[in-house]
Parts: C-alpha cells; sequence; structure tokens
C-alpha cells in the first residue's frame, strides 16, 4: 500500500489521475448506486439477484465500495469479513467503458485497506476458471490459486479459489 502522503497531482492509491481526465473516487455505495451497480451487473454479464446489493449495503456496508469518475459509477466491488481473520471479496465488476484502466486495481485496493482495518490476516476470492483477465489482475495483486471448485457456478463453471495474506 502507498503512504498516505503523495505528490501533489496523485491520488492517495499512488496513480496519476492524468490518465482519466477526471478524478477517480473510490467510496462506499450508496443507496441511489443501485441502478447503476445493476446496470453494471447485466453488462458484465453477473445477472445478480438485486437483494444482494442491498443486503450488502445493510450488512457490509464498509466493504460495499463504489468507484465513481465524472459522477458516474465506474464500477464496484461488493466485500465482507467472512471470518474472523478472513475478508471475501464477493463480486467486483467494472463498466465495460472503464476496464483496463486501473479501476479494477482501486476497488481492490481499498477493501483490501478497509479488511486490515477490520483485523482481517487474509482475502480470499472466487473466480471463473474463463475469466483470465480477472485472474491476470489478482495475481499482480498477490492472489494465488488455492484451489478449484468444480461447478462452482450456476452455469456449470468451475471456479478457481484465490487467496492472499494482507
Amino acid at each position: 500500500m502507498w503512504p498516505e502522503e503523495q505528490a501533489h497531482g496523485r491520488l492517495k492509491d499512488g496513480f496519476n489521475d492524468a490518465v482519466f481526465g477526471d478524478s477517480v473516487i473510490i467510496r462506499r455505495f450508496r443507496p441511489g448506486d443501485l441502478e447503476a451497480a445493476l446496470e453494471i451487473d447485466m453488462e458484465v454479464f453477473g445477472g445478480y439477484d438485486p437483494a444482494i446489493f442491498a443486503t450488502f449495503y445493510e450488512c457490509h456496508p464498509n466493504s460495499t465500495l463504489v468507484a465513481e469518475i465524472g459522477g458516474a459509477m465506474a464500477g464496484f466491488i461488493l466485500g465482507f469479513k467472512h471470518t474472523p481473520f478472513e475478508g471475501r471479496i464477493f463480486w467486483l465488476a467494472v463498466a465495460p467503458g472503464y476496464q483496463s484502466r486501473g479501476i479494477g486495481m482501486r476497488l481492490l485496493l481499498g477493501v483490501l485497506k478497509i479488511f486490515r482495518q477490520m483485523g482481517a490476516l487474509n482475502a480470499t476470492l472466487e473466480v471463473r476458471v474463463s475469466n483470465k483477465k480477472a485472474q491476470s489482475l489478482y495475481s499482480a495483486m498477490g492472489f494465488c490459486m488455492s484451489g478449484v471448485f468444480p461447478g462452482y457456478y450456476s452455469d456449470g463453471e468451475a471456479a478457481i479459489i484465490m487467496k492472499r495474506r494482507l
């Protein structure tokens, strides 16, 4: 994690804002974010029940985050404290127009920091076997494969379980 004191013109996470044109703001999910989150979820073929977002907002408000650029939601991450010493990332989604621009990394950095503040020592997530782009991001962020869960997703696809120490 980068120190809080960054050079002028850089965000607290160490990335230069200039590549986006507008500032990237990582903040907590709010009730008014639901419609935009559902739209992103549909665009990336998540298909989650809208109640999932409400549940995360109500039960895990500190670790349900949004990335915002110029007032528009660019992505979100749903995380929670799974066990006393483990944070779990349930769902990370970035709108297609904002992918490959560091948004997912910023959301991950934000939730991992929150997990550490909550006392977690590890973080866990699942990713589709076919989602090489996400696997690459998670590996770059220090996650390592710890197993495979056959038939994990509703369409029968297997999930790779990935973990990292905080």
